[in-house]
């Protein structure tokens, strides 16, 4: 036996049919005939609601999508943040002694000839055994 209540709650907050049948472990096609015999004078208000809920996850789907990264934020709030001896941006504690938790507090130069040096270790460039291995193939 289905509970029409539960029916008819889940119908009004906009799920689909196939959805109440999972949720209350029912057939799908009791449920089409239950919300058919008790629920068609509400169609309205449930696509109403549906609607709204859809509107609901259009609008935080684009507020999630609102994201500045690091660099970008620094580059807009070049104010608060001067430049150490290698060139990396750090936040001046004396323009602005307090920020969110959000704030970067440093961004890394990354052409810093520091940077640039561990880069080219890293990579092993110039290998003596590459360069100097007298043979040409």
């Amino acid at each position: 036996m289905i509970d029409k209540e539960k029916v008819g709650e889940l119908y009004l907050k906009g799920h689909s049919i196939t959805y109440i049948a999972t949720e209350l472990k029912c057939n799908p096609g009791a449920v089409r005939v239950c919300i058919h015999r008790n629920f068609k004078n509400f169609r309205k208000s449930r696509l109403a609601n549906k609607i709204r809920d859809k509107e609901i996850d259009r609008i935080t789907r684009f507020e999630d999508k609102q994201y500045m990264s690091d660099s970008v934020f620094i580059k807009k709030n070049r104010s608060i943040y001067e430049t150490n001896l290698d060139g990396d941006l750090v936040l001046n504690t004396k323009v602005a002694p307090i920020v969110s938790y959000d704030t970067p507090i440093t961004l890394k130069n990354k052409d810093s000839v520091v940077a640039v040096d561990a880069r080219i270790r890293k990579s092993k460039y110039r290998n003596d055994n590459l360069l100097f291995s007298g043979s040409i193939t």
